[in-house]
C-alpha cells in the first residue's frame, strides 16, 4: 500500500526535484508557513462582508460556502465571521454556543483576494517556487477550510490543481487514492467507505505542510470533533482553458476590477435569448451585442497589444495570485512626506504603444509622455531608499492639465506624478514614513 513521504526539512530545491507533480509529501512542523491566524481571520472577515452584499453589487462574491451537518442553511449570514468575534477563537466560541453538537464547515475560496497581509506573505513564499518552475498562467487559488466537519462536503474528488495544505489549528486527516477508486460515471463521491482499503492517509497538525499532485483523488476528514483550520493553495497545472484569456481580454479597461468583470459576465447570461422552438432571434440580445462591441473595440491592434502587456505586467506583479486585494483608500501626499518602495517586489514599467504602463501588486495605471523621467522615478522607488515626495517630483514640469478620471493616462507633470504616487500608495507598492 502507498504511504506518504515525510521530510523533516522544507527545501524548495529538494521539493521540486523529488515531489513537484510527482507524489505527496508531508513536512511536519515545517516552521515556514506564510499563513498567520490573524491574517486568515482578517481575510475571512473581508470575504464574509462581500458574501453579505446584494447579488447585484460589485463587491458581492460567491467565494463563501457554509454547511451544517453537510446541509447549507438558507441564510448563512449569522454563521459567518464578524468583527465582534475578534479572532478565530472568538468565532469558534460563538458557533459552539449556537450549534452545540452539530458539525459545520466554513470554506472560502480566493481567500488571498480579501486580505493584503495574507496575500503579500503568500506571494513572497511562493516566489521561490516560481523561480524554479515558472509563473502559473492562470494564477493560484487560496482556500480556507475551517470547522469540525466529518469530511469535505464535496467528498472524494480530483482537482486540476497541484495542492499545498498549510495546517494552522487543530488536527485533520487527508485521505488519498493514486487512481479513481470507483467505476461509476460520477466525478465526486460522498459515500466512500467501500474504498477505504485502497487509500492512504496523512494526518496534519499546526505548522505542518502537506503537498499532493493534481493526479491524486482525495478527501479531507476531521481527525477529531475539535475545530481545525487549514489553508490550501492550489496551483493549476492542467485544464487551462482559452476562455480564461478571452475573459481577460474582454475586460473593458485596466480600471475594471475582477469583481466587476465577474458581475458583468454574470449579467450577460440573460433569459429569453431563445424562442419557444429553441431558435436564436435575428437580432442579438442587448447583452450579447454589448459583449461583441467590447470584443471588437478591444481587438484593435494597438489597444489589444497595450491591454495584453498590462495584463501580463499585472500577472507578474501579483506574483501568481489574482485577483489581488482591493486598493486602499487614496490619501494626498505632501512634498515633505517621506516614502519608499519595495526592493523585493519592484514596481514594473513597460512601454504600451501610446505611453507607459506601470504595475504594482497586481494593479496597473497608465502614464503618457516620455519614459526617461518616469523610469528614473520608479528606479529610485525600487531601491527602497526613503525619499521625500518633493525630491521625486522636482524634475517634472508644473504645467499640464490633469486628466478628468484616474483611469486616463497620467501626464508626466508634477501634478500627474503626484497622482501616480498617491495611486501607488493605494496599491501598497510604496510606504509612507509614519513619522511624517
Amino acid at each position: 500500500m502507498a504511504r506518504i513521504d515525510i521530510q523533516r526539512r522544507f527545501d524548495w530545491d529538494t521539493f521540486v526535484t523529488r515531489y513537484w507533480n510527482q507524489r505527496p509529501v508531508l513536512y511536519p512542523a515545517a516552521g515556514v508557513s506564510p499563513f498567520m491566524e490573524a491574517d486568515v481571520f482578517d481575510a475571512a472577515l473581508g470575504a464574509s462582508r462581500g458574501a453579505m452584499e446584494p447579488p447585484t453589487a460589485i463587491e458581492a462574491r460567491t467565494d463563501v460556502q457554509f454547511t451544517i451537518d453537510q446541509g447549507q442553511p438558507v441564510q448563512f449570514g449569522p454563521w459567518l465571521p464578524r468583527d465582534t468575534d475578534g479572532s478565530l477563537d472568538g468565532y469558534d466560541t460563538r458557533l459552539a454556543d449556537a450549534l452545540g453538537t452539530r458539525r459545520y464547515a466554513l470554506i472560502i475560496s480566493l481567500l488571498h483576494a480579501h486580505g493584503f497581509g495574507l496575500w503579500s506573505r503568500e506571494r513572497a513564499f511562493f516566489s521561490e517556487l516560481w523561480r524554479r518552475v515558472g509563473l502559473p498562467l492562470s494564477g493560484g487559488i487560496t482556500t480556507l477550510f475551517h470547522g469540525n466537519y466529518e469530511h469535505s462536503p464535496v467528498g472524494v474528488h480530483l482537482d486540476r490543481f497541484t495542492t499545498f495544505l498549510f495546517a494552522l489549528r487543530g488536527r485533520k486527516r487527508m485521505r488519498f487514492w493514486a487512481r479513481r477508486p470507483w467505476s461509476m460515471p460520477v466525478t465526486t463521491l460522498v459515500d466512500y467507505a467501500p474504498y477505504l482499503a485502497e487509500s492512504f492517509t496523512a494526518e496534519v497538525g499546526p505548522g505542518d505542510i502537506l503537498y499532493w499532485p493534481a493526479s491524486y483523488y482525495h478527501v479531507g476528514e476531521s481527525a477529531s470533533r475539535d475545530v481545525a483550520t487549514s489553508v490550501n493553495v492550489g496551483i493549476p497545472v492542467t485544464g487551462h482553458q482559452v476562455r480564461y484569456d478571452v475573459e481577460d481580454l474582454l475586460s473593458a479597461s485596466l480600471a475594471d476590477a475582477p469583481r466587476a468583470r465577474d458581475a458583468a459576465l454574470g449579467q450577460a447570461l440573460v433569459p429569453g435569448v431563445l424562442d419557444g422552438d429553441g431558435v436564436l432571434p435575428r437580432e442579438l440580445p442587448v447583452a450579447l451585442r454589448q459583449a461583441a462591441n467590447t470584443l471588437r473595440e478591444n481587438s484593435r491592434d494597438a489597444r489589444t497589444q497595450a491591454h495584453l502587456r498590462a495584463l501580463w505586467l499585472n500577472r507578474r506583479s501579483a506574483g501568481g495570485f489574482e485577483p489581488p486585494p482591493p486598493p486602499a483608500r487614496r490619501r494626498p501626499l505632501k512634498d515633505t512626506d517621506m516614502i519608499r518602495g519595495n526592493k523585493s517586489f519592484p514596481i514594473l514599467l513597460e512601454k504600451t504603444g501610446t505611453g507607459w504602463c506601470c504595475s504594482a501588486n497586481g494593479n496597473a495605471l497608465h502614464v503618457s509622455g516620455l519614459q526617461q523621467p518616469v523610469s528614473k522615478l520608479i528606479a529610485i522607488l525600487n531601491t527602497a531608499r526613503t525619499v521625500s515626495v518633493g525630491e521625486l517630483l522636482h524634475p517634472f514640469p508644473s504645467r499640464g492639465a490633469m486628466p478628468l478620471r484616474v483611469s486616463n493616462p497620467l501626464p508626466v507633470t508634477r501634478a500627474g506624478m503626484r497622482r501616480m504616487l498617491e495611486i501607488l500608495l493605494t496599491f501598497r507598492a510604496i510606504h509612507k514614513d509614519i513619522s511624517t
